[in-house]
């Protein structure tokens, strides 16, 4: 056991779950206060609490770990998707789904296309939310089993068990005041251990990359098909848009103009976090050390041992950790709504009371985060590839029928369903089938479910009038006046 950073660790965790207690009566209060956070937070609280959700494990040590097993240009591919994700969430979605007044993405998804629709959204969004859980899981097992001394899957266990308890008592309320301050943990500590990398190579930036590519050629090199590069690409920039744990910011903000404002604020953090992630994945690679460890995201760790004090090294595993807590925190809130708010209460009973559904909500989090800890004692791969598999899935669901449902007022109920069931199934079937390179499914799930939109809505149209209506509402013209037809 690593006492001091034990000791760091351990307080983070504690102060974590206090902020969840402080906040569990206000978030029991309503539905809006447990999923939503009664609408009412502002620019900076909203903007760390957007970049915590989408900064997660694999934003650090699945970045950092990628891009030194896989080169640099795969970690830039990963690193420009992301950050382009924010400014697309600002002029495409960001403002339009703040007018629609709902909770959740399905909660959109039954406001524009009906029940049906909403509750085959609500089913993608609990698998692809259970299956999220597993990166972050796996991250917490190896920060737990180097800093506490104890084996992976404890580890996993124990942590993952811990970042549920705050999630689930506060709901959103806590989701988003701890997710501040894990952001700002998280950014401190990566500038940290890139500032510590600089000043060990008196700040010759090239002269590590020479070292770097000295001792492992193919780093500056394109390793995977291009294929795999523009999946994960496409995953990522439209990230923003169909993962429901970073759509629901947009939900908590108090204005249109506030969640607009948020995201551009997030984009200025998260372009410092991954220049600064830059730096660690070029330090990685120098140490030629990747080949010697099982999973290979460890060596964002093996970064901190070498070039960090121990007190400082303690404080950026609980930047890593705050990374996974900040993203797994936001993933346990959609799956919680998904089954509480949007399958029980939308469907199967109207007539819940409200502390009934944010209860159910809080033992679904416990569910979930159970399943997910079965399937991370033995992870699929490494951080990065898992998260890309999430975004693709996502896209190739949600991508059309989201952004058309905002934007054309012509999109129909059956349109809506067959993209979504036809996108997700086009992407599960060329995963499982394996003839794509990796993360390159979206590269034709998503167009196909784009086009497929298009065809039935054309065919099943026109849209009914209400429907016409509320796209105008979404761009707060007057009915008639405004979206595309």
């Amino acid at each position: 056991m690593r006492v001091t950073e034990t000791v760091l660790v351990g307080l983070y965790l504690l102060g974590m779950t206090v902020v969840g207690v402080y906040f569990y009566r206000r978030a029991r209060r309503s539905e809006d206060d447990y999923f939503t956070a009664g609408r009412s937070i502002g620019t900076f609280v909203g903007a760390f609490a957007i970049f915590a959700a989408i900064a997660s494990s694999s934003s650090v040590m699945g970045a950092v770990g990628g891009g030194v097993a896989l080169g640099l240009p795969y970690f830039a591919t990963y690193a420009f998707g992301v950050i382009a994700a924010l400014p697309l969430v600002i002029f495409l979605v960001a403002a339009q789904l703040s007018r629609s007044g709902v909770r959740t993405v399905p909660d959109f998804f039954r406001q524009r296309f009906g029940t049906a629709v909403q509750v085959t959204a609500a089913v993608i969004v609990v698998v692809a939310m259970t299956f999220y859980l597993v990166p972050q899981l796996t991250a917490s097992g190896l920060i737990g089993s180097y800093v506490l001394g104890i084996d992976y899957q404890t580890a996993v266990i124990v942590l993952g068990l811990g970042f549920t308890l705050y999630a689930a008592l506060g709901g959103m309320w806590a989701i988003t005041y701890t997710d501040l301050i894990q952001g700002m943990i998280l950014l401190v500590g990566v500038m940290l251990v890139a500032l510590s990398i600089l000043v060990a190579h008196d700040g010759d930036l090239a002269g590590l990359l020479d070292e770097a590519l000295a001792v492992d050629p193919a780093f500056g090199t394109v390793t995977q098909p291009w294929m795999s590069y523009f999946g994960l690409f496409v995953a990522f920039i439209w990230f923003g848009i169909i993962s429901p744990s970073v759509v629901m910011r947009n939900f908590a903000s108090r204005s249109a103009f506030v969640a607009r404002r948020s995201s551009m604020w997030a984009t200025l953090i998260y372009t410092t976090l991954f220049l600064c992630g830059a730096v660690v994945a070029i330090a990685g690679a120098a140490m030629g050390r990747v080949d010697e460890l099982e999973n290979r995201d460890f060596i964002f760790i093996l970064a901190i041992e070498e070039y960090l004090p121990t007190i400082l090294a303690g404080v950026m595993l609980a930047g890593l950790l705050a990374a996974i807590m900040s993203s797994a925190d936001a993933m346990l809130l959609a799956i919680s709504a998904g089954v509480a708010h949007d399958i029980y209460k939308g469907v199967l009973n109207r007539q819940a009371s409200e502390r009934f559904v944010t209860g159910l909500g809080l033992v679904m989090m416990f569910v979930a985060v159970g399943i997910g800890i079965v399937i991370a004692v033995d992870p699929p791969g490494l951080i990065a590839v898992m998260v890309g598999w999430v975004g693709g899935f996502l896209l190739s669901s949600f991508g059309a029928p989201l952004v058309l449902g905002l934007w054309w007022r012509r999109a129909t109920s059956a349109g809506a369903l067959a993209a979504m069931l036809g996108g997700a199934g086009v992407f599960v079937v060329l995963m499982l089938g394996g003839w794509l390179p990796t993360n390159a499914e979206p590269v034709l799930a998503a167009p196909a479910s784009l086009a497929i939109m298009i065809v039935v809505s054309l065919l099943t149209g026109p849209a009914t009038r209400e429907q016409r209506e509320l796209v105008d509402r979404y761009h707060a013209v007057a009915p008639g006046a405004g979206a595309s037809d």
